[in-house]
Formats: structure tokens, C-alpha cells, sequence
């Protein structure tokens, strides 16, 4: 039972909640490089989408996760990835405002959520490039929603392609790693997407 005194919680009450919920720690995510706290890593990673494997405690961190030699071909793959997270993501960006302007607050919501992924693997790609992650220029899109749905699924097919080709051409195994964590975090959406499309969703 919470016992609150002038307004906090006891420490008796936070000792027998701890061991209920379990210590609380802090994780960093492999893919994005992002922090996590809680008493266990996510499912998926709240910030860029990868799964609960690539998770770590803080203190195992690698602090050359990112610094990776690259081959020619394999910058090459991360610049076309570069481009294409930003693309998806400037239009996600503009379909969060046409959905905001309808008042379809579902939509409003999966896009919103989906910029901030691709923009996380944009920051990501540009760590692995040692550069500052580029800005978002405007991008056109519908109108409608189910319309910008349509259009997500097949962004999101073309991207699930190339990191697909990006992931086998690479010679350096964390590169393997990196494209082969985005083939599953897009094939996710490409399944958001897919629901909305089919009317498995009711908004």
C-alpha cells in the first residue's frame, strides 16, 4: 500500500515496490547508442525501433561501436542509407501535419512516431560516417492518410530492399549487424502499415 508523507512516497514503501518491479538500471541500446533506464531493456527500443537483444548495461557499453574501418563500397551504403532515412523521414514529417490538420489523431500519432525513428537511424548512419546528422528539407505528400499509408508501405518496402543488399554486400560484421537490425525495425513498419491499409485498424 503507497504511503505518502508530505507528498512522497516512503522509503519502505519504494524498498517493497523495488523488489516487486526489480532494480533499476540502465541499458544502452547497440543500434542507436541511445540510453535506456529501467528495471529491463525494452522489447524494442523506444528510440529507433531494434530489438531487445541489441541492448546492454551502461558499464558494458562499447565506446567503439561506431568506429568502424569502411570499405569504399560499405560508405557508399551507409551515404544511400543517409539519404533514404531522411527522405522517409521529411515525408513522415509532412503526413504527421496533413494528419494533425484532419484531426486524425491515430495517424497524427504512427507518423509522428515513425519520423523520430528514421531520424534515429539517420543520427545513427551519420556516427557510423563521423558526420553531423544532416537537417530534414520539406517533402511533399497526400493529402489523405490512407493515401500517405499506401505511400509509407512502399518506402518502407524499397528500404527493407536495400538494407537487404547494403547488409550481404558488407564485409565488416557490425555493418552486417547494423543493416540487418534496420531489415527488421522497417519490416515492422512495412506490418503498421500493412493493418492500417487493410482496415484492420479502426480509427
Amino acid at each position: 500500500m503507497s504511503v505518502t508523507i508530505g507528498g512522497y512516497v516512503t522509503k519502505k514503501f519504494k524498498i517493497e515496490l523495488g523488489e516487486k518491479m526489480g532494480k533499476i538500471k540502465v541499458y544502452r541500446c547497440r543500434i542507436c547508442g541511445d540510453p535506456y533506464i529501467g528495471s529491463e531493456p525494452p522489447t524494442q527500443c523506444p528510440f529507433c525501433g531494434a530489438d531487445q537483444r541489441f541492448f546492454v548495461e551502461a558499464q558494458d557499453w562499447n565506446t567503439g561501436e561506431f568506429n568502424v574501418e569502411l570499405s569504399d563500397a560499405s560508405r557508399k551504403n551507409l551515404e544511400a542509407a543517409l539519404k533514404l532515412e531522411l527522405d522517409n523521414a521529411a515525408f513522415y514529417n509532412c503526413a504527421k501535419n496533413n494528419a494533425d490538420k484532419e484531426k486524425d489523431h491515430y495517424s497524427l500519432a504512427k507518423f509522428k512516431a515513425l519520423m523520430k525513428v528514421e531520424r534515429e537511424h539517420a543520427s545513427a548512419i551519420s556516427k557510423f560516417l563521423k558526420i553531423s546528422r544532416p537537417e530534414l528539407d520539406k517533402k511533399a505528400c497526400n493529402a489523405d492518410s490512407k493515401a500517405n499509408s499506401k505511400e509509407g508501405f512502399d518506402r518502407e518496402d524499397r528500404a527493407i530492399k536495400a538494407y537487404a543488399k547494403f547488409r550481404d554486400e558488407a564485409k565488416e560484421p557490425r555493418l552486417k549487424e547494423f543493416f540487418g537490425a534496420l531489415v527488421e525495425i522497417e519490416t515492422d513498419h512495412l506490418d503498421l502499415h500493412s493493418e492500417y491499409i487493410q482496415g484492420e485498424i479502426s480509427i
